[in-house]
């Protein structure tokens, strides 16, 4: 494995090592940016584990001019800034008793003990202000064979945080571990997902979606039952065509959760909600139209949509978006009291753009006339 400890040689870093360590208090980098560094990857999660209580931790930064946030003071965390950079600082602990995410601890000074309550092995890796590396539980070994391992008892570990099943799944994904080890654990212990909030989930569930291995863990996933815990539904037959698709993720929630109740469990936000409301409105519409108003990034989205979910692959258009002519008629040429002025100027837009921009003015104007004579037009 080729190591890149970068971390370590932020000026940041050096100057919050050296407020610490004249203080006698021990840091060591942990988690996620050890786990990556030491496979030559990046990551913004800067994670310090403290051989301090927290509240002295704090005192002690504040009056070195170092900001610090009660994120997670309860548990021991706080969130650090030394000038734009951002440091999660931990408090050496044991977590004793655990109910979900709410946790009773019991700090400590021993970083073996602060290791053996992470989730994974290979998160449970530290790494001194000078590079030393403490590997407590075989993390690098397993880092080696893409092997994504639970500390101690897999079944225990889930019991004290459920969202562990989701992690577990995250970091397959992420690692391409698919040897699907825990299996039957996970499918008795399948109804603790019910405990997590869909928030907690969504964040693990679009990281694996946009994974090089979602389609292994995803029906991983289905097999042992957790989807349809959460979810009324899921397109499972066209789960390979999904997860091996061009589509965002905003696509691919679109098709694998087809239906308004499994897109109403995930809580989406405005963002993603509006792009899938996108995706409904122009299903079905010509892809000339979709080109014209949304552009060729949406057109190929909706192709692709198109392709998985009904097997028909939909034309090219033989035109440029930079060809496109200015619509005719405005809002200010129809006549006064217009009934249903922007629902008549919309149809015809589209029937504009569908005879490839060949009408004109006249013709447009005679096309809303003619709306009017539909017997279906208010229904």
């Amino acid at each position: 494995m080729k190591f890149n400890f970068y971390f370590l040689d932020f000026p940041e870093t050096r100057a919050l090592f050296t407020v610490l360590e004249k203080h006698g208090i021990e840091a060591r980098f942990v988690g996620g940016c050890v786990r990556d560094g030491l496979l030559g990857m990046t990551t913004d999660d800067l994670d310090l584990a403290v051989n301090s209580d927290i509240e002295s931790v704090k005192k002690i930064l504040e009056a070195n001019g170092i900001g610090c946030l009660d994120t997670g003071i309860k548990y021991g965390s706080i969130t650090v800034f030394v000038d734009k950079r951002k440091f999660e600082i931990t408090s050496l602990r044991i977590d004793e008793e655990c109910f979900g995410r709410d946790c009773t601890i019991l700090e400590t000074s021993d970083f073996e003990e602060d290791a053996r309550r992470r989730d994974f092995t290979i998160n449970a890796i530290y790494s001194s202000r000078s590079g030393e590396i403490c590997d407590y539980f075989g993390g690098i070994e397993d880092l080696r064979n893409k092997c994504v391992r639970f500390i101690g008892d897999p079944t225990e570990r889930i019991q004290e945080d459920a969202l562990r099943i989701f992690r577990y799944y995250r970091m397959c994904a992420k690692f391409g571990d698919l040897s699907n080890r825990y299996h039957e654990i996970l499918k008795n212990r399948a109804d603790d997902v019910r405990k997590i909030s869909i928030e907690r989930i969504q964040k693990e569930l679009f990281i694996i979606l946009m994974s090089d291995y979602s389609f292994e863990i995803i029906r991983f996933m289905i097999e042992v039952g957790i989807l349809h815990r959460i979810f009324p539904s899921i397109n499972e037959n066209k789960l390979h065509e999904i997860t091996r698709s061009n589509l965002s993720i905003e696509g691919r929630l679109y098709l694998l959760f087809d239906t308004t109740e499994s897109l109403k469990t995930l809580k989406l936000t405005r963002k993603y909600k509006s792009k899938i409301m996108e995706y409904k409105k122009f299903e079905g519409e010509t892809p000339l139209y979709i080109l014209y108003k949304k552009g060729s990034d949406f057109l190929s989205e909706m192709r692709e949509i198109n392709r998985i979910k009904n097997g028909i692959d939909m034309p090219e258009p033989d035109i440029s978006s930079d060809q496109f002519p200015k619509f005719p008629v405005t809002f200010a040429d129809l006549p006064p009291g217009t009934k249903d002025a922007q629902k008549k100027l919309n149809e015809c837009e589209k029937w504009w753009a569908n005879t490839e921009f060949q009408k004109n003015k006249d013709a447009c104007m005679e096309y809303i006339e003619r709306l009017d004579c539909r017997n279906d037009w208010n229904k």
